[in-house]
């Protein structure tokens, strides 16, 4: 039997530290790497096998400041913030990141933590996960 890929979605400040981070997750777990702009823009659909969406916090909060959540937010097994050093925890999107962290599944690293740290507690985040998201029929 398989296991079961991660939903994983990859936040952090640094453009280019967030989406080379992204990419080596992906690579790793052999999933898509989606850049959350092109799931709110294009409407792309969430691969069922697992996927890395990576965006910067303040795009959460023009989502759920719509009055819905990114689908990949919703489902995710792990929100992961790269915080840097100039992170105060004081913009916008902290009451997004709030509300994930009180759902258990907000974990911070700075950004040049190892790549192992990110694996384990994404593993983690995978063999606590109770069910598949429900179908979404028409898209994210």
């Amino acid at each position: 039997m398989r296991a079961a890929a991660p939903r994983v979605v990859v936040i952090g400040a640094d453009e280019g530290t967030r989406i080379v981070r992204a990419a080596r997750l992906a690579e790793h777990y052999g999933i898509p790497r989606m850049p959350a702009v092109d799931l709110l823009i294009r409407r792309q659909r969430l691969p069922a096998d697992g996927y890395v969406v990576d965006g910067a916090p303040q795009l959460l909060d023009r989502v759920a400041g719509t009055g819905g959540l990114l689908p990949a937010l919703a489902f995710a097994d792990l929100v992961v913030l790269l915080h840097g050093a100039d992170w105060s925890g004081a913009d916008e999107a902290c009451r997004v990141l709030r509300y994930y962290e009180a759902r258990g599944v907000l974990v911070a690293f700075p950004p040049d933590a190892p790549d192992g740290d990110l694996v384990v507690a994404i593993d983690a985040a995978v063999r606590g996960r109770s069910t598949d998201p429900p179908e979404r029929p028409g898209g994210p």
